[in-house]
């Protein structure tokens, strides 16, 4: 026997402590080594191999626009003007926010008028040269009142458009990659609108054009069949690409910007890239403290450049 009461039996040399074998240790030693693995330790991939097989039903596009009723007008100096449908949608857009503090904006008024412009026919533009003559006070109205009818919806009315939406998440919402069914993350590409920006942002009120099956590249594997792009239309391109994780990509027209649908947080990737941070993070904290050290005795470096390094290490450290 040992001192404590414990036999040699009872006692386990771990690096430089000796430890007794608890209940509690022993069970939570069988917990570790007979617990089914985490999703994203099953299967390793080889370095940079995201994937082997990928199939999805490509990005859902936003809906086609729907002209506005004959009795919703718009006016150009006080008289009412048919737009085409192209300047009427753009219209809309401006007329949905003008109770909004953008639209008294003159940047936000000078980035849309320009950007209507380009989508008028040559006679719209012959005849509206500025922006204070026009009047979207009717199709404001029109879409406040839609709005409303919309709350005002009988239960079902609701019910059936729940189903729908549900219809829609099941048919695009998830794909699948080496035989798991995984969630998406935002499978809808953007509707067409006026872009907005934090505070005064030079762009803002430039339009978003709408995202169209010719803008979008799919990303899936060989040996699936590709998604069906909308009837009449093609795809940009269709590409085989399994060291990234993204299904379909677009570029933005304001900002240049690669926008993506991604998988859901939940999935096998995101989760693994997780389970990944984290272990970096449990292995820095074997180092932590000799980077501490390390960074305050730089404080003091004649370099400029280590003494900045150190500073923000300090400031990402708090």
């Amino acid at each position: 026997m040992l001192k404590h009461g414990h036999s040699l039996a009872q006692w386990t040399r771990c690096s430089r402590l000796v430890v007794p074998l608890t209940f509690t240790r022993i069970r939570a030693a069988c917990i570790r080594v007979l617990a089914p693995k985490a999703r994203w330790e099953e299967e390793k991939q080889d370095d940079g191999v995201k994937w082997h097989k990928l199939h999805h039903k490509g990005p859902y596009f936003a809906p086609p626009y729907e002209p506005l009723p004959r009795s919703v007008k718009f006016y150009y100096n006080g008289r009412p003007m048919k737009l085409s449908r192209a300047a009427e949608e753009v219209a809309t857009f401006f007329a949905k926010m003008l109770d909004h503090d953008y639209a008294r904006k003159k940047i936000f008024q000078d980035n849309f008028f320009c950007d209507w412009m380009q989508v008028m026919t040559p006679q719209e533009r012959k005849k509206i040269k500025d922006l204070k003559r026009c009047d979207f006070s009717d199709i404001h109205n029109y879409f406040l009142e839609k709005q409303e009818a919309q709350k005002a919806l009988p239960k079902e009315e609701k019910q059936r458009l729940k189903e729908e939406a549900e219809r829609i998440q099941e048919e695009y919402g998830y794909c699948v990659i080496d035989g798991h069914r995984e969630k998406i993350g935002n499978f809808r590409t953007e509707p067409p609108g006026l872009f907005r920006g934090r505070g005064d942002h030079p762009k803002m009120g430039m339009l978003k054009k709408r995202i169209m099956p010719e803008d979008v590249v799919i990303n899936c594997s060989k040996d699936s069949k590709a998604p069906q792009p909308p009837c009449g239309h093609k795809w940009r391109e269709v590409r085989c690409d399994n060291t990234v994780t993204w299904l379909a990509s677009w570029t933005e027209n304001i900002q240049g910007t690669i926008k993506y649908i991604m998988l859901n947080p939940s999935s096998k990737l995101k989760g693994e890239k997780d389970w990944q941070k984290y272990e970096v993070a449990r292995r820095l904290k074997k180092l932590i403290h000799r980077i501490r050290r390390q960074y305050r005795a730089d404080w003091k470096s004649k370099e400029l450049k280590k003494r900045q390094i150190s500073v923000a290490l300090y400031f990402i450290d708090k």
